[in-house]
């Protein structure tokens, strides 16, 4: 994994936790456990993504590509596997919540790709 992408994961991190300390302040604690699990989906996939697509198997642009594709590949398992889970097992979910944080941690994840 790349320093830049441990730095995009860190960010996502941080904005996960930061709007689930907001959401526990204002709202109580089931907003506040539902912006975290929005919020982890978004910087989990991410480092999933990283760990794959970070280990191409040789040094040709092909492979290159391949790992990004694979990275891509896994990424989407991942947050289909979470989302599920979450929608499954937690029954008290709040999705305004839920959802604001995980589209928070992709916003960070877009914007970090256009500061480059």
């Amino acid at each position: 994994m790349t320093p830049k992408m441990l730095r995009i994961v860190c960010l996502q991190a941080s904005v996960t936790l930061l709007m689930a300390l907001a959401f526990w302040v204002i709202f109580g604690g089931v907003s506040a456990v539902s912006s975290a699990l929005g919020g982890s989906i978004g910087f989990l996939t991410g480092l999933a993504y990283a760990f794959r697509s970070s280990s191409p198997r040789g040094v040709t642009p092909r492979h290159w590509l391949q790992a990004q594709y694979a990275g891509e590949r896994f990424k989407f398992v991942i947050t289909v596997i979470l989302f599920s889970a979450t929608f499954a097992l937690y029954r008290s979910l709040r999705l305004p919540e839920f959802f604001l944080t995980y589209i928070a941690t992709l916003l960070v994840y877009v914007a970090a790709l256009l500061m480059d």
